[in-house]
């Protein structure tokens, strides 16, 4: 799997096809014609795609990544109006939030005394991601106590990525009607206090930051990770999370019968016989 994920991030053509044929479901619960939407090109450029006068969907977002071969994918947390008036923070608030979502970042960085085994020379460790499995259903639990709307997706390389869908910002701050990114980033900090208070481990400066900030973006699910090329792949709810082994994620989250079709490497197989 790391080997194909190597030889995957070394070949643009190989990003392409699996761009070209990965299926995205049409029912995202996400609402990427709201996203801002930016992709990271080989090159260093960074690109935004939800345009005045071209909104994106999740088939139109795949043929631009087939288009450019790009090694991140991102969206960000909140829904906007004006999408792509989206720059700096200090400008956030022109592009007018109307919502959006609440995300944590759970991974093997967040935890005191997890490198208490010794760690393969790999980017991706099945111990760590068992643990880390664990502390995100715990954090899951916590967050039922005040949501339902939870999908967890595989960060494609550490840990997962928490996505409350139903987190409203009113739950927890007073709105400013002036300023909607305002009221948005106070209710994300008192959230994220809240359920810092609850944990066992306190959250660390960047984790609690991707939480709190509104302003950060998030892989979009479906997409390629750029380290591991494994994909940033949904694994449902809590209880779907439960049942799954690591090993059943790591094997859906492998983008190597999409590229490298079971047909096709058969019929080179025999080729060579």
């Amino acid at each position: 799997m790391v080997k194909a994920g190597l030889w995957i991030r070394q070949d643009p053509s190989l990003v392409k096809r699996y761009y070209e044929s990965a299926s995205i479901p049409v029912n995202l619960p996400w609402k990427l014609s709201r996203k801002h939407i930016r992709i990271v090109t080989r090159d260093g450029r960074f690109i935004k795609l939800n345009t005045l006068r071209n909104r994106i969907n999740s088939k139109a977002l795949w043929r631009l990544c087939a288009k450019y071969a790009p090694t991140h994918v991102c969206m960000s947390v909140l829904d906007y109006l004006s999408p792509e008036k989206v720059g700096l923070s200090s400008e956030a608030r022109h592009a007018y939030p109307v919502g959006g979502e609440y995300v944590v970042d759970v991974d093997n960085s967040l935890f005191r005394g997890i490198d208490s085994h010794e760690h393969p020379r790999t980017l991706v460790c099945y111990e760590c991601l068992e643990i880390v499995k664990k502390y995100t259903i715990r954090i899951c639990e916590l967050i039922e106590e005040n949501y339902s709307n939870i999908i967890i997706v595989f960060s494609g390389v550490r840990g997962f990525h928490i996505h409350v869908l139903d987190f409203q910002a009113g739950d927890w701050a007073s709105f400013d009607g002036h300023n909607l990114f305002k009221s948005h980033k106070a209710a994300r900090f008192r959230y994220t206090l809240h359920l810092s208070r609850m944990l066992d481990t306190l959250l660390d400066k960047s984790r609690f930051t991707l939480s709190v900030d509104p302003m950060k973006a998030i892989a979009v699910p479906y997409s390629l990770n750029a380290s591991t090329m494994l994909v940033c792949r949904p694994v449902g709810s809590r209880i779907d999370l439960e049942r799954k082994s690591v090993t059943k994620i790591l094997d859906e989250a492998n983008p190597a019968l999409l590229i490298w079709p079971v047909k096709a490497i058969s019929e080179q197989h025999v080729e060579f016989q």
